[in-house]
């Protein structure tokens, strides 16, 4: 009984010489070894002439029809030219002309093969063409393109890297030298991407093989968490996983959390909802992560619920946007948490509900004033009703809506708690763009974890050259060791966080403080603090600070502390004056310390705190190769005795390793230092057909009972409406408003909150106020010099600062992408 391999070409027996004539055209009566010779001769020599030759017709051998083998099959029962009995082949251009733009030009140019005694013999051939050849531009011909395995491996990489597919043969072409010693082009390379995608798509399953990577990852690291949800019929509904190193950062960082989800990121159109905080370098970390198949209340409460069993804890306080399902969600699995909505999202929202008033610029202006001037609740309180009062809204629409819920979104009653600088969700807004970049929506489940993996690899080197410049490198500013918090802090805190300490410390130069009244120990000051405006008019704001010495104990009605941890510049001059010897402990936070932390050394898929090791090998090795490399290209002897060392050597290592690939003589078909290059003509290499999507779904086995189901591919069903835009322009820039505009808009708020008694007498204290600093003998700053920058706004996101392209030596690997 003969053995037949359906995958493999005819073993070669030993000593037997594969010799095909590619120099000769072919000829009546030449004879090849095989099938597959027979057709690789063909090509070569269609090559060399620069025309093209595909399968006219061709007859199986019997054997290989028993077997199942047909022209119309797929996989392993694909017909292939080592199986064939008799071979056609012909020009490309042959046939008559069907449509308008075709090339075919009715050429009678064949080739005619049938296997005789063993061997295949040419028994007719017509070389003759009626069409000009062009053997120059052969390169470029559909049979003729193909990528070598080391060539994929590196396409690969990048496109896990978020290299674009045009940058991506930018790279290729510059590495091999020009366009004359490349042999694909860009689309090429699409088709290769997607083949690899749908590959791993199909192989066991998307869904199956996301279980499979959580158990492969638990088996890694036994603290790796993971949970999947069903639906009835067993079809992947909810995924939720976070590694042992996330969980670790959360111990640390997981006080406040932000939630959301802004886009999907698979061809199953499963939202991506990150769970974000602020590490000790003020900057976004991930502590856990979900697919969802519907932003729906019960889809978010699995979600929340399966943090907890993450965790052990809810959060000390979560950020999300105005979403009702998260809202509802969060008050079940999350009661008594303090939740907080996206302070961002409130002018885009009050544009789109009240931008069609005919009064729309006045509400936008008290609106705005209320929510980040209004220092005390009850102020805010009373600024708002006056708004609805004024303009008919009260007890209807928008306005009244956001009044209801205004404790879980206005400053004025969130700013005594501890956020860590966030009141939007632009940390998990940038978090999703920041893995956007690598996904898409032809990315299958399995893809999409590991272009996850690479995104949080890179977050981790990025801690990790933080961590190091913190403890190694100095902040690039001059520390005034005249003021005793920035002296402090810049032996405590990371770089990043003592540039905010230092920006505190500058707004010392244009801040006051008086005495107002003392009870027994405790000192009341009133901090007035000179603020820029669009036309450098004088502006002051005040804040009342409270001063404890003995019991070590300081708060400012600003509560900067309270909301982000960082000593204020109205706290920093109280303690000045009081003359304060040291910091107190608790305002001193290990949140924002440079110190070591347990999870810097666990070990996960992503991140290997051993990795330098291994890292130190490689380039030893290289080193090694590139030298020999240089020296076997001397001359004629060194080259020989180079390649037979590699030869001897590569056997020994195989025998080592425990693995034999290539034969103890070699293998003639492949080259031995490639095992993956194929070196055969044609589109195969590119697109082959086994791996088409429809022949994929085909062959694919049905899972068994119990297995995890694939989700229902949603790539080609439209997308989600949006709904109604802003009347903000986002593509335009902030415009300078006008000095009229500015008289108008202080006239407007004067007139609507004027006879609120707080408010009033903060604006007559800024009005009247005597700042010694103008007094002629006075040598310090100019006000009118004040940079804008040292305001503080206590609306905006501060911890944002050192996010996205603004911080100068921020950058990846493969091309232009902050975070």
């Amino acid at each position: 009984m003969v053995t037949i391999d359906l995958n493999g070409e005819p073993a070669v027996e030993e000593e037997t010489i594969v010799n095909i004539p590619t120099s000769n055209p072919p000829a009546v009566g030449m004879s090849i070894n095989s099938g597959h010779e027979f057709s690789e001769f063909c090509h070569r020599y269609a090559y060399k002439e620069g025309f093209e030759m595909f399968v006219k017709s061709n007859v199986i051998r019997k054997e290989y029809k028993d077997k199942g083998v047909s022209k119309i099959g797929f996989g392993d029962l694909e017909a292939r030219p080592h199986m064939m009995e008799r071979i056609r082949l012909k020009c490309k251009k042959g046939g008559v002309k069907s449509s308008i733009g075709s090339n075919v030009t009715g050429c009678k140019m064949f080739v005619y093969g049938t296997q005789k005694d063993g061997e295949f013999i040419i028994i007719s051939c017509d070389l003759k063409h009626n069409h000009p050849l062009s053997p120059n531009c052969s390169r470029m011909m559909v049979n003729y393109r193909c990528i070598d395995g080391p060539t994929f491996d590196r396409l690969m990489i990048n496109e896990r890297g978020g290299v674009s597919i045009s940058r991506n043969f930018g790279t290729q072409l510059i590495e091999k030298g020009g366009f004359d010693n490349i042999t694909f082009n860009k689309k090429d390379i699409r088709n290769a991407i997607a083949v690899e995608r749908r590959k791993t798509m199909f192989e066991k399953g998307d869904a199956a093989g996301l279980e499979d990577y959580f158990k492969a990852q638990r088996e890694l690291n036994g603290d790796f968490y993971s949970s999947i949800q069903r639906d009835g019929e067993g079809i992947l509904k909810n995924a939720f996983w976070s590694d042992a190193r996330s969980r670790g950062t959360c111990k640390y960082f997981g006080d406040v959390i932000s939630f959301d989800t802004t886009f999907s990121s698979n061809r199953y159109r499963m939202p991506f909802a990150p769970f974000v905080g602020v590490n000790h370098h003020g900057k976004s970390t991930v502590f856990a992560a979900a697919l969802i198949s519907h932003e729906d209340t019960e889809s978010f409460v699995w979600v929340f619920e399966e943090w907890l069993k993450c965790m052990g804890k809810p959060p000390k306080g979560i950020l999300t946007d105005q979403d009702r399902a998260i809202c509802s969600a969060i008050g079940k699995v999350f009661p008594g948490v303090p939740h907080r909505l996206c302070l961002w999202h409130m002018p885009q929202n009050a544009s789109r509900n009240l931008g069609k008033l005919a009064d729309w610029k006045s509400i936008d202006t008290l609106i705005r004033t209320a929510v980040h001037d209004m220092l005390d609740p009850d102020e805010f309180d009373e600024a708002w009703c006056l708004v609805m009062d004024r303009y008919n809204q009260r007890g209807k629409g928008w306005m009244q809506d956001s009044y209801d819920n205004r404790r879980q979104w206005a400053p004025a009653y969130n700013r005594g708690t501890f956020w860590a600088g966030m009141s939007s969700t632009q940390r998990s807004e940038g978090m999703n763009r920041y893995f956007k970049i690598h996904v898409d929506l032809e990315c299958g489940l399995l893809q999409f974890i590991k272009n996850y993996e690479f995104c949080m690899k890179i977050k981790a080197q990025e801690e990790k050259e933080d961590n190091l410049k913190s403890l190694d490198t100095p902040p690039r500013l001059d520390v005034d060791k005249s003021v005793l918090a920035e002296y402090v802090f810049h032996k405590v805190y990371t770089n990043e966080m003592f540039v905010v300490v230092v920006n505190e410390r500058k707004g010392l130069t244009h801040t006051n403080v008086t005495k107002l009244d003392a009870l027994g120990s405790l000192v009341i000051y009133r901090a007035d603090e000179k603020l820029t405006s669009p036309h450098w008019r004088k502006r002051f704001k005040s804040y009342n600070v409270t001063v404890d010495k003995v019991k070590g104990e300081l708060s400012c009605s600003c509560q900067m502390f309270e909301f982000r941890g960082i000593l204020c510049r109205h706290m920093l001059k109280a303690m000045d004056v009081e003359d304060f010897q040291f910091i107190p402990e608790k305002y001193i936070l290990d949140r924002w310390s440079k110190q070591v932390r347990s999870y810097e050394t666990i070990r996960v898929s992503y991140f290997d705190p051993e990795e330098s090791k291994r890292l130190a090998k490689a380039k030893e090795l290289s080193q090694r190769h590139n030298y020999l490399k240089d020296l076997a290209m001397q001359n004629e002897t060194a080259y020989k005795l180079y390649t037979e060392g590699t030869d001897v050597l590569r056997l020994k290592m195989e025998d080592a390793v425990g693995i034999r690939k290539t034969g103890d003589v070699g293998d003639v078909s492949i080259c031995w230092w490639d095992p993956d290059a194929r070196n055969v003509f044609g589109r195969r290499r590119l697109r082959p057909r086994e791996y088409n999507e429809r022949a994929l779904r085909r062959t694919v086995v049905p899972p068994e009972e119990g297995v995890l189901k694939t989700p229902i591919d949603k790539r080609h069903v439209g997308r989600s409406k949006k709904g109604p835009s802003s009347i903000y322009d986002k593509t335009k820039g902030k415009q300078a408003c006008s000095h009229a505009e500015t008289a108008a808009n202080e006239e407007l708020i004067r007139s609507m909150y004027g006879h609120i008694p707080t408010y009033r007498a903060r604006q007559e204290h800024a009005n009247n106020l005597h700042d010694v600093r103008v007094h002629p003998q006075y040598n310090g700053p100019v006000l009118e010099d004040v940079p804008e920058s040292s305001q503080i706004n206590l609306s905006e996101d501060i911890s944002q600062i050192f996010d996205y392209e603004t911080y100068e030596w921020r950058s990846r690997m493969g091309g232009w992408m902050t975070l």
